[in-house]
């Protein structure tokens, strides 16, 4: 095996010989996405591209919580433009969207925005009983991104979907199972982080040790070239809208009055 990569923002760890473990490692923000991390993140998938024995990415985040979406900061405040943002979200969809190996999401604590959106791409996605899920858009003042507005509706049917696109709701890990973009929820409410991490290893090992070339074979039928199309069409009509929104006055102050709200312990604002 070669020496896994370091990064800022992502931790990278064998769990076998076929299957590494990628760490969101930015708790102190509750893994909260910046620059930084999109381009982590994309390095971290390409490296892991090139390892022939590697046939399962695990991924999960260190802390309280999985992911808490996006660092809200205005450019004025150190932040990145618009224009940045949607460049570095666009280059790691590139390599996520029908990426060929086995991607498999760790969900605990919160996966918000980005961070719920992107599971789509995942092939399979694990929840602890106590995780939730949350896309705020409408209470920012944004559009949905990520293509939530093509993937959400397609795994889980319009009604569903909008509880996340157009209420904003908090939505608990049973209740993202019965709508299909949670494929199990893992454990007992009491477990640990720690806990529920080493049982969703054991399967990306069990899955790691399947053939490598079965398993993209599998996916590449899966992840039929017209679903991605789509996918990524919804993507540029998302991002065109940002541009609109991110720059109206209306989600200026929205954003505003969010990042003014108190922080709690972990400075997460969840």
């Amino acid at each position: 095996m070669s020496k896994p990569p370091n990064f800022s923002t992502v931790e990278v760890e064998y769990l076998s010989d076929s299957a590494v473990q990628f760490s969101y490692n930015q708790p102190k923000i509750s893994n909260a996405f910046t620059l930084q991390q999109y381009h982590d993140l994309r390095e971290a998938l390409l490296w892991a591209l090139t390892e022939p024995k590697i046939n399962v990415v695990v991924q999960c985040g260190k802390g309280k919580h999985y992911c808490a979406g996006k660092v809200l900061q205005s450019p004025d405040e150190g932040g990145p433009t618009i224009e940045q943002e949607i460049e570095a979200g666009g280059k790691l969809g590139e390599v996520l969207q029908g990426y060929p190996k086995v991607l498999i999401a760790a969900i605990h604590g919160a996966a918000i925005g980005w961070g719920c959106t992107q599971l789509f791409n995942f092939d399979l996605v694990y929840a602890h009983p106590n995780a939730f899920f949350q896309t705020p858009f409408m209470s920012l003042g944004f559009v949905p991104e990520g293509q939530s507005s093509y993937t959400f509706p397609k795994v889980m049917g319009k009604q569903h979907a909008n509880r996340l696109l157009l209420g904003a709701e908090r939505v608990s890990a049973p209740e993202m199972y019965t709508s299909g973009l949670v494929t199990q929820v893992i454990g007992e409410s009491a477990d640990s982080r720690e806990t529920f991490l080493s049982k969703v290893a054991e399967i990306g090992k069990r899955i790691g040790g399947f053939s490598g070339e079965s398993l993209r074979m599998c996916k590449a039928l899966a992840n039929r070239p017209v679903t991605l199309a789509e996918q990524r069409e919804a993507g540029m009509r998302e991002g065109a809208d940002l541009k609109v929104r991110l720059n109206s006055p209306e989600t200026k102050a929205m954003m505003a009055a969010f990042a003014n709200k108190p922080k709690g312990k972990d400075k997460s604002k969840l």
